[in-house]
């Protein structure tokens, strides 16, 4: 081989190795950009986007300022979203990508009705009291709600589109631990009068698992009527998984009382006068009725009323405020119901009652001076009427059962005579009667019906 076929093939040699050498410094000099944080990230819908951040070297120098980032993120809307981190540098440029997928990560929401502890009696099954389950995207998804019944608890799972799960669970106890219920007729406590036989007024108890226990309450204590004083009556009772309840009954021996009470009822017949007679024969206590026809298929118990003993009176046909126009509006109305009153019983009646009581101001707006001039007229014709100086409260707001008894207690005290307002067409009425009479009886009260001896409560009229 020639020299000059030599000295070619080493300088062709050399300029390879030369252009080796210059690609190895281009590419060890190309600028690198590391992301901070995962590739690729999952957030959930509706979620704020940050991105991470980045870092950019070339030739150990920091140049994270030149890098150009491209790409968006839409939280509010679901799918793959790229970033794209770009920088020119050198030869060629440098690019990395970051993926974001948007998608809805939140678990939907099962809220239990009732406890999400419950203890049942044993050998029962328990009663699902209902839940619901909600997603933040799906809406109301309760029906989709799969329910796996197991010995000691309830399990309750539901899945959204997206395959988010929820889970809520019911914890079950086998075991009785609600104590027993006594209940004591006429309540907690009574009074009678000195050498008044006592008579137990009665109880029942019942139980959550067992039912009717009443046949198991033992009673305790004594009453000697003989002596004035306090006394204690304990009812004690324990259901078959030994929870026991007592509780304590005070009667009180008192000196009787000389007094008279007089049980009115207004706006009746209707619905309940039926079982308000029935009470009324059951203790055998008279009372007054003050009748209207507002319930016209009830307009036959009048003659019940009647037949019974108690004394039938009138309060108004219609009971429209519209009777307080005249004079004559007025015995218009109250001579149809006298009518009534003669066809059901025989014989009219000369007692009544106003709508409203004589001291009403509703008339006001209906006539000036009414209720001055009826009462002057309605007494000049042979007429009585009765206001009352208790009100039993049973058409007030608050008109309950306990509400009606204890006003009554509040308001019937000491001797004399006490005209009671009641209305035979509220039911609270009907339900409260027996233990009105029944303390009554205790505090040594006479029971009428109103009469010709009755002392006569007037108000002082107002119009």
């Amino acid at each position: 081989m020639s020299i000059k076929k030599k000295t070619l093939i080493i300088v062709c040699t050399c300029l390879v190795l030369l252009a080796l050498n210059a690609a190895f410094i281009a590419l060890l000099s190309m600028p690198t950009i590391r992301i901070k944080g995962e590739k690729t990230i999952t957030i959930n819908l509706n979620s704020e986007y940050k991105d991470a951040g980045y870092k950019a070297e070339y030739l150990g120098q920091n140049i994270s300022k030149d890098v150009k980032v491209e790409g968006n993120v839409d939280t509010s809307k679901a799918g793959t979203y790229t970033i794209t981190y770009t920088i020119n540098k050198g030869l060629v440029d440098t690019k990395v990508t970051r993926t974001i997928v948007v998608k809805d990560l939140e678990p939907p929401l099962i809220e239990l009705k009732g406890a999400t502890e419950k203890y049942l009696c044993p050998g029962t099954k328990y009663q699902e009291e209902g839940y619901t389950a909600s997603d933040n995207l799906d809406g109301d998804i309760t029906t989709d709600v799969q329910i796996d019944n197991q010995t000691d608890q309830i399990v309750y799972t539901v899945f959204d589109k997206e395959k988010n799960k929820a889970t809520a669970m019911r914890k079950l106890y086998y075991e009785d631990q609600e104590k027993p219920t006594i209940t004591l007729t006429d309540g907690e406590m009574i009074q009678i009068t000195k050498n008044q036989e006592y008579v137990d007024p009665g109880y029942n108890a019942t139980d959550n698992c067992d039912g009717s226990i009443k046949a198991s309450v033992k009673v305790g204590g004594m009453v000697d009527t003989s002596t004035l004083g306090t006394y204690k009556i304990t009812y004690e009772v324990s259901d078959k998984a030994q929870n026991k309840t007592m509780v304590t009954r005070t009667v009180q021996v008192i000196e009787p009382v000389n007094g008279v009470v007089y049980l009115t009822f207004d706006d009746g017949p209707g619905q309940y006068t039926q079982r308000i007679l029935d009470t009324l024969a059951k203790y055998n206590v008279k009372a007054t009725f003050f009748v209207t026809n507002q319930f016209s298929k009830y307009q036959n118990m009048i003659a019940q009323e009647a037949e019974q003993g108690h004394t039938v009176a009138i309060h108004t046909l219609t009971h429209s405020w519209n009777i307080y126009n005249s004079v004559d509006s007025y015995l218009n109305d109250f001579n149809q119901m006298q009518e009534i009153v003669k066809n059901q019983t025989g014989s009219y009646t000369k007692y009544f009652r106003f709508p409203g009581g004589s001291s009403n101001t509703v008339s006001k707006k209906h006539a000036t001076g009414i209720m001055t001039t009826l009462a002057q007229v309605m007494t000049e014709k042979g007429y009585i009427y009765y206001d009352w100086n208790v009100d039993s409260g049973d058409t007030h707001k608050n008109n309950t059962v306990s509400y009606i008894i204890s006003n009554i207690k509040k308001y019937v005290k000491g001797d004399g005579s006490y005209i009671i307002l009641m209305h035979d067409i509220k039911k609270n009425t009907m339900e409260a009667l027996p233990s009105v009479i029944s303390y009554l009886k205790g505090r040594g009260y006479t029971f009428k019906a109103i009469d010709d001896n009755t002392p006569i409560k007037h108000f002082k009229i107002a119009n």
